[in-house]
């Protein structure tokens, strides 16, 4: 079968500053090609393509199937490009949907969207192969796991959920080449490789333990892959697990890996407050780690405690002083409008940020998204937000359109703008 991804653009008021392929997208190409499967892709993102481009990109382009690769930054656009779709190629065409709101909220999305046929839930990796195994012939639909569709009567079903037993370390290579490397390149020489999914925490704003159970991929994998990016040309990558350095076993054979191989690059990675340690940043130091991102998120206490990130103020202090021990750069990222947080603690924040000079802040709007307890106990947490179905539109994406009861929306608005100026004036 012939099955072209389609990766949708930001709406047009985001500006994204990194834009790096999908992972999950290029380990499904290899799955699917070694299959005898034709894969192509549009990426809306890297070539900054107008949504009214489609008909003209779907020319010359026959799928079978189309999986959309959704996110809730950019599920205005997806559904936009799903109608178009429908109307380029008519009923005969199979749309799906793959990402956080298929996995979260399967049936509201078939029931909202009446073009897409499938969604695609979680991480499975062989959840598509096996829907076109059943299109085929090859396996019975209802027991393919992690999807959702409509049977022959028109009916919603959403089959059962698997924890995915299988050993991540026996997929393919992502197949890199889905995706033109050389424009990543032209635009960046650092890229994205990982080597675990989900995250041992369990941060009440954060999807990724629910879309993913936490599993990690070999260090030999992961430097083999490391590999055939540098021999693209690739010279600095980015380390897109949400926690790389989780224990100090993980570093050291990492560590020896890149002794062994003789291997120079630049590296820069996620990191969480409480896996930071002094031995773990030195290894990581003489093996061209330059950078950590670390979410701070507040720094108040009880918030951070009903956040369950559980961190005070003078346990961020010492992690942030290792790090700059250690001469690493450090990138702080804090939420505004965090349950229980108020203008109190945002501005304590600022103080915070002013204190300890990292080398980029982040401050970002509070997201509640499908998935988390904050989206569907709402008033449990103080959350003011009158469109449950927020991400359908690009509204977001110029106006606060949540809050809470200690930090409306409007307020939120100004508080924001108030961060990026002071950290602004900090810094001259």
């Amino acid at each position: 079968m012939k099955i072209l991804f389609v990766v949708p653009p930001f709406p047009n008021r985001i500006s994204e500053y990194l834009i790096l392929p999908s992972i999950d997208l290029c380990i499904w190409s290899s799955l699917l090609r070694s299959h005898g499967h034709s894969v192509d892709l549009l990426d809306f993102k890297i070539d900054n393509t107008n949504l009214n481009e489609l008909p003209e990109l779907l020319k010359g382009k026959n799928p079978d199937i189309v999986c959309i690769d959704d996110d809730p930054r950019t599920h205005c656009n997806s559904i936009l490009i799903i109608k178009s779709l429908r109307d380029f190629y008519g009923r005969d065409l199979i749309i799906m949907m793959r990402g956080e709101m298929a996995s979260f909220i399967p049936q509201i999305i078939l029931e909202r969207n009446l073009e897409v046929d499938y969604v695609l839930r979680y991480d499975d990796d062989y959840a598509l192969l096996h829907i076109i195994e059943s299109l085929e012939g090859k396996r019975k639909q209802s027991q393919v796991y992690n999807i959702g569709y409509r049977d022959i009567d028109g009916r919603i079903v959403i089959t059962e959920v698997s924890k995915n037993g299988y050993d991540i370390n026996l997929l393919p290579m992502p197949d890199r080449q889905l995706y033109d490397i050389n424009k990543y390149l032209r635009r960046d020489s650092e890229t994205i490789v990982r080597s675990s999914r989900g995250c041992p925490g369990k941060c009440l704003f954060c999807t990724k333990t629910k879309f993913s159970s936490f599993k990690v991929f070999s260090v030999s994998r992961f430097c083999d892959e490391i590999e055939i990016l540098l021999s693209y040309g690739f010279a600095s990558f980015f380390f897109s697990d949400d926690t790389f350095a989780f224990s100090d076993e993980r570093v050291d054979d990492f560590y020896r890996e890149i002794k062994r191989r003789d291997l120079k690059f630049r590296w820069t990675s996620n990191i969480r407050i409480y896996d930071i340690n002094e031995y773990k940043l030195k290894r990581m130091k003489e093996i061209g780690a330059y950078r950590v991102f670390v979410g701070i998120e507040t720094v108040n206490g009880k918030t951070s405690e009903a956040l369950k990130k559980n961190m005070d103020i003078q346990l961020i202090r010492e992690k942030v002083n290792l790090i700059k021990k250690y001469g690493l750069e450090f990138h702080a990222s804090f939420i505004l409008g965090n349950p229980n947080d108020t203008e109190e603690d945002i501005e304590a924040s600022i103080r915070f940020v002013k204190e300890v000079e990292p080398t980029i802040v982040t401050f970002n709007l509070i997201k509640i998204y499908p998935g988390l307890e904050l989206y569907n106990e709402p008033e449990k947490y103080g959350v003011i937000m009158d469109d449950p179905y927020w991400f359908e539109k690009d509204d977001w994406s110029y106006k606060v359109v949540m809050g809470t009861k200690d930090l409306p929306p409007d307020r939120l608005e100004y508080l924001s703008r108030k961060c990026l100026f002071e950290f602004i004036d900090a810094d001259k």
